[in-house]
């Protein structure tokens, strides 16, 4: 071994800028090739498991390599919490994230940055295709590069624009990560980077996350009796931005220091409880998937869900918050049978019939005044909202660019009340607002008039401080972003452009694999919800690659002890009656499913006594 190597076979300048910069004085094993292989400028693709410290894996060779780095990223909440993490270790980076592009750019090409993170749809911006001719980039990173592949379970269309940095730097070096990708989305990766791009596959076992699924009871009631028992900080992921509202109350109901995280939060807001989260003044958040990707959490003990992820992937994204400090962390995806059947439906409704399509495209070609061949250039209005979901298919498939438009000043839109009673901690203004609109929309969308609704809010409470038409639209975004309803500003708008020439109505038609995939995927997660023998970890690991591991030995099916099991009960009830529910509820979540079917065959063989409120020994012996 060469002097300036270190015992992992790192350069001397790597092993110094990886002290400096990071306090390490190595990597973990699965990091050093893909290290190694950016630093010496080999294209790779790397699939890494969340909290691998995937992104170490870029920023140490890209540092080494000097010049700029572009990390390609779809998600905001990543580009900032990597930017100030790199920032602190004396790292120049900006994010493109809003309207700083002047700002940002200008940085880039006067300041010296060594990393910008930006999203795939900025790669089409005016200012982008302005400025990149000044940049010296010899490093183009994808992260979350899952979405770049159309089998992936978050596939992005804006991703495809990287094609177009591969003329652009033509002597940098790329490299592809992503913590979630089946073997079909590793090869799609590949096929997207450079040639000769080496890839690099980290074992999926995360040894200290201990994996259970409760099938047992009402679902909601049974979490929170659960979350109630944690010792440590957790998350609660949900499907919805009313969703994580309503959980955030029930925890707080059940004693915990809970909020709510979503998309729907203004950003200082998400900020300001991401850093009360991460700081433990809250033990808990109930959140979307707008939480977590990219963000240093190493401390999280559990992670819940409330009802099944859409996909594997990400469930073992979400779940992968977990014990990032190496320490035991549970994992538990509370279902009911009903949950995988909504599912369904969301998913089928964004997959119209090929009917609907043709209608959407006609609807569109009559509106532009297109006729056959031509492309008109001017974007136009989308004035019939029922063919917004063939229109994005459309989108996809190339035909259209879909954008939406949006104007929050408008003084009319749509209300919809999203179900929750109103909360009675809401300050006045909100309170009284919430109050009206539940009485009057209770269930279906209503057209309000904002001028109107302050003056029949004024009359309702003459006592109250009159409200403007400019304070009930404020108010409205609030409870919007709280997720109690949906507010629709008229003005809010769909603009379609043609992408290419109008052809023959019936000659249109969409690739609807996507449907497929996405229906295969939540068939998965119903089979490993059901699973009643095997091991969760292998389940897992099988749905991403072909290697076969040894059983976890700790999840909820590893641990099944059926003797054990019929010991422990037998023993129960010769102290005497006991009741289910409270007897069901003090055992592992996972277990509870399995051994209410075991008192129910107890039951019929006439081994126990029971009604609803206890059960019994009956005198009669039990077989095995």
């Amino acid at each position: 071994m060469s002097s300036q190597e270190t015992s992992q076979g790192l350069p001397a300048h790597l092993q110094s800028l990886l002290q400096t910069h990071w306090g390490f004085s190595d990597l973990r094993p699965h990091q050093v090739g893909p290290v190694l292989d950016l630093a010496q400028g080999n294209h790779v693709v790397a699939l890494l498991p969340t909290g691998g410290g995937k992104s170490l894996c870029f920023q140490l060779p890209a540092l080494a390599r000097g010049g700029l780095c572009l990390v390609v990223t779809p998600l905001v909440a990543l580009m900032e919490d990597q930017c100030d993490q790199l920032r602190q270790r004396g790292i120049r980076a900006e994010a493109w994230v809003g309207n700083n592009g002047d700002r940002v750019l200008d940085n880039v090409r006067f300041g010296k940055t060594q990393f910008l993170y930006l999203s795939p749809e900025r790669l089409t911006h005016p200012l982008f295709e302005a400025r990149h001719g000044f940049w010296n980039v010899t490093t183009i990173v994808v992260d979350e590069a899952h979405c770049i592949s159309q089998w992936g379970h978050d596939f992005r269309p804006a991703f495809q624009n990287i094609s177009s940095l591969h003329d652009r730097f033509p002597d940098a070096v790329w490299g592809a990560f992503t913590a979630t990708a089946t073997e079909e989305v590793v090869r799609d990766i590949a096929s997207q980077m450079p040639q000769g791009a080496q890839s690099h596959v980290a074992p999926m076992r995360r040894p200290n996350l201990a994996y259970q699924v409760s099938r047992w009871g009402d679902r909601d009631a049974v979490l929170l009796h659960d979350a109630a028992l944690q010792q440590g900080q957790g998350l609660v992921y949900v499907q919805s931005r009313h969703d994580s509202e309503r959980w955030s109350q029930r925890l707080q109901a059940a004693g915990l220091a809970a909020a709510s995280f979503h998309a729907g939060l203004p950003a200082k807001e998400k900020q300001r409880r991401q850093q009360r989260w991460m700081s433990g003044q809250l033990q808990v958040l109930a959140c979307t998937s707008a939480f977590g990707m990219g963000i240093d959490a190493p401390h999280v003990r559990w992670v819940f869900h409330a009802g099944p992820p859409p996909n594997l992937e990400s469930y073992i994204q979400e779940a992968g918050r977990a014990g990032r400090d190496g320490q035991p962390a549970s994992c538990i995806l509370y279902v009911e049978d009903s949950d995988f059947d909504v599912l369904q439906g969301r998913i089928e409704r964004q997959f119209p019939a090929l009917k609907q399509i043709q209608e959407a495209y006609q609807w569109a070609a009559n509106a532009s005044h297109a006729t056959y061949g031509e492309q008109p250039e001017a974007p136009f209005p989308v004035t019939e909202p029922k063919h917004l979901p063939a229109l994005r298919l459309l989108s996809l498939a190339g035909h259209f660019d879909l954008r939406e438009c949006r104007n929050a000043n408008a003084e009319v839109g749509t209300i919809t009340w999203l179900g929750s009673p109103v909360n009675e901690s809401f300050a006045p203004p909100l309170h009284t607002l919430a109050q009206w609109i539940e009485r009057q929309a209770p269930s279906q969308p209503m057209e309000v008039d904002l001028s109107l609704l302050a003056n029949q809010l004024n009359r309702a409470d003459a006592l109250a401080p009159p409200s403007t038409a400019a304070q009930v639209r404020m108010n409205l975004e609030a409870l919007d972003a709280m997720g109690w309803l949906d507010w629709k500003p008229a003005s809010e708008r769909f603009e379609l452009t043609w992408t290419e020439p109008r052809q023959a109505t019936n000659t249109v038609t969409v690739d609807r694999s996507r449907l497929e995939l996405m229906l295969r995927k939540l068939e998965e997660v119903r089979a490993f919800a059901k699973a009643s023998q095997g091991c969760r970890s292998q389940q897992l690991e099988r749905a991403f690659s072909d290697a076969s591991h040894a059983p976890c030995g700790q999840c909820d099916l590893c641990t099944v002890d059926k003797k054990q099991w019929r010991q422990a009960l037998k023993e129960d009830l010769a102290s005497g009656a006991i009741q289910p529910q409270e007897w069901l509820l003090s055992k592992a979540p996972g277990h509870r499913h399995p051994l209410r079917a075991l008192l129910a065959t107890w039951y019929r063989s006439g081994v126990i006594e029971a009604n609803p409120n206890w059960i019994r020994w009956s005198g009669k012996e039990a077989q095995g």
